[in-house]
C-alpha cells in the first residue's frame, strides 16, 4: 500500500511539474490533445484518471468530461468513465470558509480513480496549512466506490485539527459522485438502491410523527424513577443520512454524524429524545442494548449530543435529543431491547426499565439498501405541531465538547499553561526557556493548534460556536483573552510558536548582530501592524472570497509546511530580519498581536517601575520589542517576556543604588516616578 501511494505521489508530481514546465507544443506527443481543451486542462484530467487516453469537452447536464481508453488507428476510443468538478453540482459544502471545489474521476462502475483540488480557502487552524492538496488525505479517496458513506474517521482518516474542511470535502465529492452516477450510469447497482430508497423515504416523509409512532419507527420510552417522577425517553432509528436529516434535520443529523465518526469506527445511530418532568436528570451511562445473549453497555464515547430537537419529524415532540451509536454487532433485521437503571430497588435488586425496539421495514430498506415490501404505500402527511426551545442545549454543547476532546492533548495544554504561568509569575528564565521549547515544537510543529488573527474575524462572523467543537483550540481561546484582559500580551511572551522561534533566533545569533532600529523609524514602523489587523479584518467581514492572511502569518508557512514559493520568501525575509532585530515580526506586522496589544489596554496588573527607571538604560536595551523608554512602558507593545521584571527584581540597573545615592550623582535629577 504504501509503495503504491508513493508511485501515485510521484506520478502527480511528475504531472504538475510537466504541466507548468514542459511547452505546450510538447503535449500533443502523448496523444491527449483534444480540441477546445488546454493542455494544462488535459495534463490534471490526466493525473485524476491516469487511464485514459483522451477526454471530451466538459458538456451534459449535469456537465461532465468523458473519458476514453486507448483507441486502436482509425477507431474512436471506448468510453471508460467520467470526470466531474464538484462546484457544478450545488449546493456547495462549506468548509471553514468558504466551499472547497474539487476535481473527481469516477469509472463506469461507480469506482473513484482519483481527485484533485481545485480551489480551497481556509484559515491555518482549519487546513493545517496545504494538507488538502498533499498525497495523504486526497489519495484515500482512489478506489472507493459511490455507494460509500465517505464518513471521515470511518470511511476515511480525517486530518488532525481539520475537522469541518475533511467533512466538507468528503460530503461533497461523494454528493457530487452519486449526482453524476444517477445521471450517467443508470445501470448501475448504486442507482438501483438509489431508486429503492427514493421510493423509501417519500413514504417516510409522507408520514406524521404519530404514524411514525404506529409503524414502530418511534417508539415512546417512559421511565418511572426513584423519585417517582417520570422521564420520557423516545426512541427512533436514524442510521442512514437521509433518515437523520428527516427526523432532525440536516445540520443537527450532520453534527452528530460526524462527532460519532469521530468517537468511534463502526455503528448505526439510534435517537433518543429526551423529555419529561424527571429531578433527577437522564445519564447516558444508564442506558444498555441487549440482543439475545449479549449486553452493549453504552460507553460516553457511543452517545452524542443530536440537538435541541427544533427541526425535522422531531421538532416540538421532546426537548432535546441524543443518540446511541449502536455497536455493529447489533444484527438491524432482528430485535433488540433497550434498558434504563431508574435507581428502584426491588428487594436488594436494582429495577431496569426497557422496551423493546425493531427496525421497521421501510427504514430498514433506506438502510440497508434491502427490498422495499410492496405493501406499504405512502399515507398523507399531517402538519406537525410547534414548540418552544428549551435550557438543556448548552448543556448539551457542554457536555459534547468536552466528551469528545482528546484527553492527551487537552493535558498536554493544561501542562503548558502551567508552565507559562509558573514562569511568569515567578520571573523565572530557565522556566520560560524550557516553556518556548515546549510551545516550539508541541503547538508549532507538531500540534499545529495556535492562533490566527482568522479565529478572531471568523469569530466576529459566526459567533463563540466556531469555537465550541474543539475543546483544544477553545482552551487556547480562553487562556489568551483572560490573561491579556489581566496582565498582557503574556500569549505573545510563550504561548506563540512563532514568537518562540523569534526567541531562539535571537538567542544563538551573536549580539554584535543585533541592530538598534533608530526611534523615529521604529515609532512609525509600529503601526503597521495595526493597519494589516485593520486590512485583515476589513476585507474578511466584505470581501468573503479574498484570503489574505497567509500573507501576513508566516507561522502558518513553516509549522505547515506550505507549498507556496512565495510565501516561503515573505517567511525567509521574516526570519532574517529577526537575527539582527530581536521579535521583528512581533514588532511590526504581527496583526494578532495588535490585536492583543489592543485588549491589554485593560489590563490592570501592568509592569511597575521605580524612580531609578528614569536615569536607567539597562531594561530598554533588553526589550525584546522596543517597548521601553527610561521609565515609560508603551504596554501595548510589551509582550510580559519578565526580562526587565527580573532585572528590577535583582535589581539589575541602577536600581541596585538608593534614589539618595542616584540623587547625589545625577544633581539635576528630581524624581517623579512612584510605580
Amino acid at each position: 500500500m504504501q509503495c503504491c501511494r508513493s508511485t501515485k505521489s510521484l506520478r502527480a508530481t511528475l504531472f504538475r511539474l510537466f504541466a507548468i514546465f514542459v511547452p505546450f507544443a510538447l503535449l500533443p506527443a502523448i496523444g491527449l490533445a483534444q480540441a477546445g481543451l488546454l493542455d494544462a486542462d488535459i495534463a490534471l484530467l490526466k493525473m485524476v484518471m491516469p487511464d485514459a487516453a483522451s477526454f471530451s469537452e466538459k458538456a451534459g447536464d449535469p456537465p461532465v468530461y468523458k473519458a476514453f481508453g486507448a483507441a486502436e488507428q482509425g477507431s474512436e476510443g471506448e468510453l471508460i468513465g467520467y470526470l466531474f468538478e464538484t462546484p457544478d453540482y450545488p449546493p456547495e459544502e462549506i468548509g471553514y470558509s468558504a466551499p472547497i471545489e474539487v476535481l473527481v474521476g469516477m469509472d463506469l462502475e461507480g469506482i473513484l480513480s482519483g481527485i484533485e483540488v481545485l480551489y480551497y480557502r481556509e484559515s491555518y487552524k482549519s487546513i493545517r496549512g496545504d494538507f488538502i492538496n498533499s498525497e495523504r488525505f486526497p489519495n484515500q479517496f482512489e478506489g472507493m466506490s459511490v455507494s460509500d458513506g465517505f464518513r471521515v474517521g470511518r470511511d476515511l482518516d480525517g486530518v488532525s485539527r481539520a475537522t469541518i474542511t475533511s467533512w466538507a470535502t468528503s460530503r461533497g465529492i461523494r454528493n457530487a459522485a452519486r449526482s453524476v452516477a444517477r445521471n450517467y450510469l443508470t445501470d448501475s447497482e448504486f442507482v438501483a438502491n438509489a431508486n429503492s430508497g427514493e421510493v423509501a423515504l417519500q413514504i417516510l416523509q409522507a408520514q406524521s410523527w404519530g404514524e411514525m409512532k404506529e409503524s414502530g419507527l418511534v417508539k415512546e420510552f417512559p421511565i418511572l424513577l426513584e423519585d417517582l417522577t417520570q422521564l420520557n425517553l423516545t426512541l427512533a432509528f436514524i442510521g442512514t443520512e437521509a433518515l437523520g436529516e428527516l427526523l432532525v434535520g440536516p445540520d443537527d443529523y450532520s453534527r452528530a454524524e460526524r462527532e460519532a465518526s469521530n468517537r468511534v469506527e463502526d455503528g448505526n445511530m439510534l435517537l433518543v429524545g429526551i423529555d419529561g418532568n424527571a429531578s433527577t436528570p437522564f445519564r447516558q451511562e444508564r442506558l444498555a442494548i441487549t440482543q439475545g445473549d449479549a449486553v452493549y453497555n453504552i460507553e460516553r464515547r457511543r452517545f452524542v449530543y443530536v440537538g435541541s430537537a427544533d427541526h425535522g419529524k422531531i421538532a416540538g415532540q421532546v426537548r432535546f435529543a441524543g443518540a446511541i451509536v449502536m455497536s455493529s454487532d447489533i444484527d438491524l433485521s432482528q430485535p433488540f431491547t433497550v434498558l434504563y437503571d431508574t435507581g428502584l430497588q426491588v428487594g436488594s435488586v436494582e429495577e431496569l426499565a426497557q422496551v423493546d425496539y425493531q427496525v421497521p421495514p421501510v427504514p430498514f430498506s433506506l438502510a440497508t439498501g434491502a427490498p422495499l415490501p410492496a405493501e406499504f404505500l405512502p399515507k398523507p402527511a399531517n402538519p406537525f405541531p410547534e414548540f418552544d426551545d428549551f435550557e438543556e442545549v448548552d448543556e448539551g454543547v457542554l457536555a459534547t465538547l468536552i466528551n469528545s476532546a482528546p484527553v492527551a492533548e487537552v493535558l498536554a495544554l493544561l501542562l503548558l499553561f502551567a508552565m507559562v504561568m509558573t514562569a511568569f509569575l515567578r520571573k523565572s528564565s530557565t522556566i520560560r526557556w524550557v516553556t518556548l521549547a515546549y510551545t516550539l515544537f508541541y503547538l508549532g510543529f507538531y500540534n499545529g493548534t495556535f492562533l490566527s488573527v482568522s479565529h478572531i474575524t471568523n469569530g466576529l462572523k459566526q459567533g463563540p460556536s466556531l469555537f465550541l467543537n474543539d475543546l483544544p483550540l477553545l482552551l487556547i481561546v480562553v487562556f489568551t483573552i483572560v490573561t491579556t484582559l489581566f496582565w498582557g500580551r503574556v500569549f505573545c511572551s510563550s504561548l506563540c510558536p512563532f514568537g518562540a522561534l523569534q526567541d531562539f533566533i535571537t538567542r544563538i545569533m551573536p549580539k554584535k548582530w543585533q541592530f538598534e532600529v533608530p526611534q523615529a523609524i521604529h515609532d512609525k514602523a509600529l503601526t503597521i501592524k495595526y493597519g494589516i489587523l485593520a486590512l485583515l479584518v476589513v476585507t474578511s467581514l466584505t470581501f468573503s472570497d479574498l484570503s489574505l492572511f497567509q500573507y501576513f502569518e508566516p507561522f502558518g508557512t513553516i509549522f505547515y509546511f506550505s507549498r507556496s514559493m512565495l510565501l516561503w520568501a515573505i517567511l525567509a525575509v521574516f526570519i532574517v530580519a529577526s537575527m539582527f532585530v530581536s521579535r521583528f515580526y512581533c514588532r511590526y506586522a504581527c496583526p494578532l498581536g495588535a490585536a492583543l496589544g489592543v485588549t491589554s489596554f485593560l489590563s490592570p496588573f501592568r509592569i511597575k517601575r521605580v524612580p531609578q527607571c528614569e536615569v536607567c538604560k539597562v531594561c530598554e536595551k533588553s526589550c525584546p520589542t522596543g517597548a521601553i523608554r527610561a521609565h515609560k512602558v508603551d504596554f501595548k507593545e510589551c509582550v510580559r517576556c519578565d526580562i526587565c521584571e527580573s532585572k528590577l527584581i535583582t535589581k539589575a540597573g541602577v536600581c541596585k543604588h538608593t534614589v539618595e545615592d542616584v540623587m547625589a550623582r545625577h544633581k539635576t535629577w528630581t524624581p517623579v516616578t512612584v510605580t
